[in-house]
């Protein structure tokens, strides 16, 4: 059982026990004496072997790269890869997963125990801080990016625009303090959600939205959107942040609120990190306890969806966690969960631990109750937070078409999916370009009142079913400081706190499209514009994790840059850090939708 713990803990001020300060300098030493082998000895070996591979790469495997490439060969081989790739993630990527996820817990768990070093976090700020004055010194040259390899984002993007940048080094992935009087914990941005529901849980908290994925991370959420299924009360992950610590294009930190530096903290959300380093932040966590109590809706028109769902978000004591999966155009299911202690004694039978790899996904768990009529049951709490991780959303069965099958979780199913990032790494670049014209992940923000007019499009345009559906409350924020998103138009009042809204919903499409499957045209970028188009012509947004095909002047139109660019002046940040729309737009856009960026309003 989940019990709340009513300490606080600030972590910064506090080296640890004797014995923690032993093992930290005695590995410290072995690191130490480790670099220095690697330097004097293991250097030149890797060097020399590093030549002989680039002398035999220029010599023979690019010469006979692009040869291949010339032959009516090599269009049927990317083919044959993308088609059969399943099999070889299956016998690769979700073995090393899973011993890559074995690794991490027996080094989580020594580095929670031993090695984090929340108290130095002012020291690794100061680094970071030195790295962007080195920069300045030497002529601020390049922007500024993290040094953070791409591949380890979550996120199908293809990130190219870092090899023309400057990469600055940021180790901050410590867990600094739990404050349970002001309900808030203090982090740096590279904790990320499994880290952080790993500390919270067992003092009986939660971020007050938890996102799904474990590998995300708090600065990479905050920085670009984070949205959950307790957004239709918190709206997005940013609204729940107390204070942001950044380190600007000059070298300064600043210290940001919805009081101090107000400008900044309403432009940093969206930002992509555009306008400084985050190097930490506050956040408000929730009370919780060891179940989710879940009830499941079905709903069997797009009248009686849109009914409920206005319903249920626009009560005052609306139900803290609602989800909805869109199982076609007409039929889906909502799904609604508050935090229990567990199930009556007569009811333990109705305890569904959807995390055991034995069991159903937990979308098609849902989907049973399309034809079993409304249900109910209790799902443990950290399960139900990762409930989507076992199936990737539903993407596995995309990714490893064999998962469909009955014995895919005894042979593969029981080690986990594989992971994104190694499946990111694994992708070739032919293969990825496949990818993105044969395949579809996006997902879109728009008023709740047009829930029927998107779903119609997302069934025209793509036909790929589930589909993921979060409400979102937009807030409107202080005069001049609305950020990145238009104030909203319909608005509703919450009688708790005053403040404004209007309700939203993510609207998330990932497969492969019906014509995909057919083996019909389907014109990936022409449909990704025209669901772009779409969202601008309904005040919506795009989720700028996934390819953007949109124009400078489109994504300008979509995006309010006001706020941002002023930003951009009175912090230090032009020169310093990359324009938002250089580093989300798709490497993939074709030279019409270039040629007119080139010519739209940049700084």
């Amino acid at each position: 059982m989940v019990v709340a713990s009513s300490a606080s803990a600030d972590y910064t001020k506090y080296a640890g026990p004797p014995l923690k300060r032993a093992v930290r300098w005695l590995h410290n030493l072995v690191g130490d004496a480790l670099v220095l082998v690697g330097t004097y000895m293991l250097s030149p070996v890797i060097q020399l072997c590093s030549l002989l591979f680039s002398v035999l790469a220029n010599l023979v495997l690019w010469p006979t790269l692009q040869l291949l490439q010339r032959t009516p060969v090599y269009p049927r081989l990317v083919n044959f890869c993308v088609e059969h790739r399943g099999w070889f993630l299956a016998f690769t990527m979700v073995p090393l997963s899973f011993a890559h996820g074995q690794y991490s817990c027996v080094c989580n768990w020594y580095s929670r125990a031993f090695l984090t070093t929340p108290h130095l976090h002012d020291s690794r700020v100061r680094e970071v801080q030195r790295q962007v004055r080195a920069w300045n010194a030497a002529g601020r040259k390049r922007p500024m990016v993290t040094a953070r390899a791409p591949w380890l984002a979550v996120s199908i993007r293809v990130e190219s625009y870092k090899d023309s940048c400057e990469k600055i080094s940021i180790n901050l992935q410590n867990i600094l303090e739990v404050n349970t009087e002001r309900m808030t914990v203090r982090c740096e941005p590279l904790v990320n959600m499994g880290q952080i529901s790993r500390h919270l849980i067992p003092m009986g908290y939660a971020l007050a939205v938890m996102v799904e994925m474990d590998d995300l991370t708090i600065g990479g959420l905050l920085m670009g959107v984070g949205v959950e299924v307790s957004s239709h009360i918190h709206g997005f992950l940013s609204e729940t942040v107390h204070a942001y610590q950044v380190v600007l294009g000059n070298g300064s930190l600043v210290r940001c609120s919805r009081d101090e530096n107000a400008d900044l903290f309403h432009a940093l959300p969206w930002s992509h990190g555009t306008l400084g380093f985050l190097v930490a932040v506050e956040l408000s966590i929730v009370p919780i306890k060891a179940y989710v109590h879940m009830k499941y809706i079905p709903c069997y028109s797009q009248d009686e969806l849109l009914r409920k769902l206005t319903v249920l978000t626009d009560l005052p004591n609306a139900p803290p966690l609602i989800e909805t999966t869109v199982y076609s155009k007409d039929m889906a299911v909502i799904f609604t969960g508050e935090f229990s202690d567990g199930p009556p004694t007569d009811q333990a039978h109705r305890i569904n631990d959807v995390g055991r790899w034995w069991k159903p996904w937990f979308y098609k768990h849902v989907e049973s109750f399309l034809e079993r009529g409304p249900g109910e049951d209790w799902i443990p709490l950290r399960p139900y937070f990762h409930r989507h991780t076992r199936s990737i959303f539903w993407e596995l069965r995309e990714v490893i078409p064999i998962s469909a099958h009955s014995w895919y979780p005894y042979v593969f199913g029981w080690m986990g999916p594989p992971k994104i990032a190694f499946i990111k790494m694994s992708s070739a670049p032919a293969i990825r370009e496949a990818s993105v014209f044969k395949h579809v992940v996006q997902d879109i923000i728009v008023p709740l009142r047009d829930l029927k007019d998107t779903i119609n499009l997302f069934h025209d345009a793509f036909e790929v079913y589930p589909l993921l559906f979060y409400p979102v409350r937009i807030y409107k924020q202080p005069d001049g400081l609305q950020g990145a998103l238009s104030e909203p138009r319909h608005l509703r009042t919450d009688p708790a706190s005053g403040r404004q809204y209007e309700m939203y919903f993510d609207l998330g499409v990932y497969g492969v499209p019906r014509k995909v499957k057919r083996k019909e045209p389907w014109e990936a970028i022409k449909q990704v514009r025209r669901m772009e188009k779409f969202a601008r012509d309904h005040h919506g947004y795009q989720l700028l994790y996934a390819d953007c095909f949109m124009t400078r002047a489109e994504f300008e139109e979509m995006f309010d840059h006001k706020l941002y660019r002023e930003c951009r002046r009175n912090y230090s940040a032009i020169g310093a850090f990359p324009e938002i729309y250089d580093k989300v737009k798709s490497k993939y856009s074709p030279a019409s939708i270039t040629e007119k960026s080139s010519g739209g309003k940049s700084e």
